[in-house]
């Protein structure tokens, strides 16, 4: 079934913050409901229940009623239905915390979901051209439920006719796009744009309406590198997701995120795998709005940060930062995490802003003055970057 298109990622941008997607049957749905649907009549916090008009059932009003809910707010999170499964008997849902959003917010979401839907009844079912292309259809389907609901590791299933290809080392990208309607990617153009970048035909394993996963084989991405390390082969690998990109975001408009890992056995890390680049997107979106590739082994303090409890990401800035306020200033941030990725070099650092190293120094002074923090000295400059990362995660809840 399809996806919204680019509609998640519209209202996460709007709302700050992330909507965790989860499926469920709809009985379960509908037994939520109704318990809600039934404290609501005693607490009408959640629902404005209208009563039955005279003459009508209390069963059939109550069916109506299950029928128009288009989210679930169980105080500590607000449920969004999505879509419908009638094969399946299944809904897609959205949750976010409660706290997170307001009710105007809240029935903002509803409606545009709505008329989401409404806009794809109307489109033509999916059509494939070959087997091919539907099983890879299929085995997108699979990822997203292995990485929806983890069980440990699993290999692809044996019905996939192109499982043994799987068995060689491939390199997996992962690719997010926010187009407008009019532009929106196709898989068969992706396809031939990606075959002619790589010299080859590649797996291209569609997600979402907007995502793939595709992998090509290892020799061709990092086979050039002029030493046999690992090192040398990420830095391939990322110079090679910079002109891949480049090469998408100059072919279509739009708003483009590309992930990478490095060479994996997809037969038996492929769900594994494609969860991580997930998550590399998630985080690099969160922490570095500028940036577009996002690269797993690059943003292990990011995921770190994360992961902390935003309690105790709160009481962290306001016992250690003096005065944040200073990261609003686009010069100050810029200085930052130009700093900081130059592993703390005050001379490439300069070189890489076009600025004399004086002006530098002189804007890392008004840095300590400010906050407190010295970042020429290591323990200084650790507890700034860590309070950079957390107040750009924290600012957006």
């Amino acid at each position: 079934m399809k996806l919204i298109l680019g509609l998640k990622q519209q209202i996460e941008s709007i709302i700050g913050t992330s909507l965790d997607e989860y499926e469920i049957t709809v009985e379960e749905w509908n037994q939520s409901a109704m318990q809600l649907i039934g404290w609501e009549q005693n607490q009408s916090s959640l629902f404005e229940m209208e009563t039955p008009e005279e003459g009508q059932p209390k069963q059939e009003f109550a069916s109506d009623a299950i029928a128009s809910v288009k989210s679930l707010n169980t105080e500590e999170r607000i449920y969004f239905k999505v879509k419908f499964n009638e094969n399946e008997r299944t809904l897609v849902c959205w949750g976010c915390s409660a706290s997170s959003i307001t009710t105007e917010t809240r029935r903002l979401i509803e409606l545009l979901i709505t008329n989401s839907s409404d806009r794809i009844a109307e489109e033509l079912p999916v059509i494939y051209e070959n087997n091919r292309e539907q099983e890879l259809a299929e085995l997108g389907k699979w990822l997203r439920q292995k990485i929806e609901h983890p069980a440990g590791q699993e290999s692809i299933p044996e019905r996939f006719s192109f499982r043994d290809e799987m068995h060689s080392e491939k390199i997996p990208f992962l690719l997010q796009c926010e187009t407008p309607d009019a532009h929106r990617i196709r898989s068969k153009e992706l396809n031939k744009l990606l075959g002619s970048y790589f010299g080859e035909d590649i797996m291209l394993i569609p997600l979402g309406e907007q995502d793939w996963l595709f992998l090509s084989d290892e020799q061709i991405v990092t086979g050039e590198a002029e030493e046999d390390t690992l090192e040398a082969k990420k830095d391939l690998l990322n110079a090679f997701c910079l002109g891949l990109y480049e090469l998408v975001a100059s072919e279509w408009a739009g708003v483009f995120h590309l992930s990478a890992s490095m060479p994996c056995i997809p037969v038996h890390e492929l769900s594994t795998i494609t969860g991580l680049l997930q998550e590399s997107i998630h985080l690099g979106r969160a922490f570095h709005v500028a940036q577009h590739i996002h690269l797993p082994w690059e943003l292990h303090l990011e995921g770190l940060v994360a992961s902390i409890p935003e309690q105790q990401r709160l009481r962290f800035i306001k016992e250690t930062g003096k005065d944040t306020a200073i990261f609003e200033d686009s010069e100050t941030l810029a200085t930052l995490e130009t700093y900081f990725s130059l592993d703390c070099n005050v001379s490439e650092t300069a070189k890489r802003l076009f600025i004399h190293r004086n002006t530098l120094i002189y804007r890392l002074d008004k840095i300590k003055q400010e906050i407190g923090y010295d970042v020429r000295s290591f323990e200084s400059a650790v507890l700034v970057r860590l309070l950079l990362l957390m107040y750009k995660v924290t600012k957006k809840l």
